[in-house]
């Protein structure tokens, strides 16, 4: 019995045991793992959608903004998945402003299948937004007493800007802020909301940015004043050779003084007509208002305006076709044969300068100059004489040189 004890313990020691329970352990832990590889997993991982190629100025607003993938693959891969390893896409290229629903794609990584996407379409509907400037009014809360009104008036910003649909945008009236009476009494700068003034309820959200303006004014006892620019009353032209440059008006703004209502509907201050029909060089003119439209407003300030009319000379051009080629110079040639013998001139200047070019006999003459050429043919330049109006330019000879050739028996 001991000698049996003996020869299994030295069996279960010996080195080739070993091997062999090394190799049954390593076959069994592949065979598992192989077996953990072959077997397929699913999983359902929640993915966000994401919108591709929105148009610019567009919102897209959708029922729902995550779907459920379920995927399939090994265990080993499944097991290692988390919720951003999966991208879910729908394509708007192309599409414009309306309501769709279209299939979501999912993009999976390698060794993963898809199973299922759930829901597989999605409704959304694209809506454009525009943005329009609205700018900023005061609306007092039961209005300013008799005999008072608010002067140096600065508001900051002047404008706001109201953001949605077209047709939302179309309802928009005005933007106002309401300080009480109160609180413009009290001085200083005020931190005031803005309101939208609408004809009808909104269909779509609109917002408006800022939300609060500041704003800074003093109450004054007397008749309401206000600035308002200056418009020089131009009629006539200068004469043909010029055009007007600019038109200055200093100063630029004049004080009109009366009744509020009156005062919001008005836009500018007209001066005297000024007549500059025919003028040949820049003027300047020392001229009062016209009467405003409403007997209630009156400009207190200034009592005239100077107006300053800049001109500017006006040029054009003219060309003239199929002028002939003439030959000036002493040669050891008799004569000269020009091809091509015609040309075409173009020239530019006033259009009383043109006008003279035009009437005269011979407006100008093109040549080329044969003096001391030995060449018995040769490319020249073609040159233009004796023009009529000396004040013309030449803008350009098409073509720019010809070729001379000497005519010899």
């Amino acid at each position: 019995m001991g000698e049996r004890m003996k020869k299994i313990d030295d069996l279960l020691t010996s080195p080739m045991f070993l091997r062999i329970i090394s190799v049954l352990i390593a076959f069994f832990l592949w065979f598992h793992v192989g077996a953990d590889d072959a077997v397929e997993s699913v999983k359902t991982l929640r993915c966000k959608v994401e919108y591709l190629n929105l148009p610019p100025q567009t919102v897209l607003k959708a029922e729902i903004d995550e779907v459920d993938v379920h995927v399939a693959g090994s265990r080993t891969v499944i097991a290692t998945l988390g919720s951003g390893a999966v991208t879910c896409e729908v394509d708007t290229r192309g599409l414009s402003v309306g309501k769709y629903q279209l299939a979501v794609r999912a993009i999976l990584p390698k060794d993963v299948k898809l199973v299922d996407i759930s829901p597989s379409q999605v409704a959304f509907e694209m809506i454009r937004f525009v943005d329009r400037l609205v700018p900023v009014e005061i609306d007092v809360q039961n209005g300013l007493p008799s005999g008072v009104y608010l002067e140096s008036v600065e508001i900051v910003p002047k404008d706001v800007t109201v953001r949605g649909v077209e047709k939302d945008l179309a309802k928009v009236g005005a933007a106002k802020v309401r300080p009480t009476l109160e609180q413009l009494q009290g001085g200083g700068e005020l931190l005031l909301p803005v309101e939208i003034e609408k004809s009808e309820e909104f269909e779509k959200e609109v917002t408006m940015e800022p939300k609060k303006i500041k704003l800074r004014g003093v109450l004054v006892k007397g008749i309401p004043q206000k600035a308002f620019p200056i418009h020089a009353n131009i009629s006539g032209k200068p004469v043909d050779d010029f055009d007007i440059r600019a038109i200055a008006v200093e100063p630029t703004e004049a004080m009109v003084q009366g009744p509020y209502a009156k005062l919001d509907g008005l836009k500018t201050v007209e001066t005297e007509l000024i007549d500059i029909n025919g003028i040949t060089g820049d003027q300047e003119y020392r001229i009062g208002f016209a009467g405003l439209n409403d007997e209630a407003l009156r400009v207190i300030a200034p009592e005239t305006v100077r107006v300053s009319v800049a001109l500017k000379q006006r040029t054009t051009s003219r060309s003239f076709s199929k002028v002939a080629v003439g030959i000036e110079g002493k040669s050891v040639y008799p004569a000269w044969s020009v091809d091509p013998s015609f040309v075409n001139v173009t020239v530019e200047g006033t259009p009383s300068d043109l006008a003279a070019l035009e009437s005269a006999d011979s407006p100008f003459r093109a040549v080329v100059n044969v003096t001391n050429v030995i060449s018995r043919k040769l490319l020249v330049p073609v040159l233009i004489r004796n023009i009529a109006s000396k004040k013309v330019r030449i803008l350009r000879v098409e073509p720019r040189n010809v070729t001379v050739t000497a005519m010899v028996d």
